[in-house]
């Protein structure tokens, strides 16, 4: 600012003023730096943790296989000696007779071994089956036997059952040509071992006769003994014909003392029932 006139002006200092109004003055703000600064991607320092893993495991290997002794590096292993005892000998007596001969070795033969069973060591196994088959050719045989029918072969019937080839002329002798003689029944009391593979069966029977073909009367039951045979082949055979046995005479008991009863059946029978 001056101050005075003419030439003596002097000239005084201003102090600091804002400058005009008139002049407009602008400031610039950066708005990227008012913003949230973006977060520094992990993903690169994942990876160069990881790379970094990776070469210090590869150095430990490297290092290990460095320091690994080789083969002339190695301390040889001294044997040490260990003093054993004494094996106890034994003395053996001396021979009487070196000359004597030697004895010579009999080999054993070797076990016959059967590839097959036969049905004959099969039913010998099975005794109770054996029985049956023995008890069923006995009375067959003895049913055939002991039955006349003028209108049949005698002959062809027994050879049969028996398996025996019975000799020319062997037949019954019946009393007249129309005599008949029918088994009504036939059961196997008793079948006994009597060898390896022979039995001997007792057959009870009953029969029907008729001399003149026409009139029957029943016999008393009778006693019939048979001899037969287990074949190799599991067959039971023959070994005799049928024979009448005499019978045996039972003691009779007296019966229990019991309430007696009849019943009669639809025939108009009166049948006693003990209760």
């Amino acid at each position: 600012m001056f101050v005075g006139t003419g030439r003596n002006e002097r000239v005084r200092p201003v102090p600091n003023l804002p400058p005009s109004t008139d002049d407009q003055v602008s400031e610039h703000l950066p708005w990227e730096q008012l913003t949230i600064p973006p977060q520094p991607d992990r993903k690169t320092l994942i990876y160069g943790v990881a790379a970094g893993l990776i070469v210090v495991v590869l150095g430990m290997v490297v290092f290990r296989q460095i320091n690994r002794p080789s083969g002339p590096d190695l301390v040889p292993v001294t044997p040490v000696s260990v003093a054993s005892e004494p094996l106890a000998t034994t003395t053996l007596p001396p021979v009487a007779d070196r000359e004597a001969p030697v004895p010579a070795t009999v080999s054993l033969a070797e076990p016959e071994v059967t590839s097959r069973l036969s049905e004959a060591d099969l039913m010998a196994v099975d005794r109770e089956g054996t029985e049956r088959t023995v008890a069923g050719t006995a009375e067959w045989l003895v049913l055939e036997f002991f039955t006349i029918d003028p209108s049949e072969v005698w002959t062809d019937r027994v050879q049969a059952a028996s398996g025996l080839r019975l000799p020319d002329g062997v037949a019954p002798e019946p009393s007249s040509a129309e005599t008949v003689s029918y088994v009504e029944w036939t059961r196997t009391r008793a079948v006994t071992q009597t060898g390896p593979d022979t039995y001997r069966a007792l057959v009870m029977i009953r029969r029907l006769v008729a001399p003149d073909g026409a009139a029957f009367r029943r016999l008393p039951v009778e006693r019939v003994e048979v001899d037969l045979r287990l074949e190799p082949d599991g067959a039971v055979r023959a070994l005799s014909l049928p024979e009448i046995a005499t019978p045996t005479e039972t003691e009779l008991v007296p019966m229990p003392e019991t309430e007696m009863v009849w019943v009669v059946d639809s025939a108009g029978i009166g049948w006693p029932m003990t209760r």
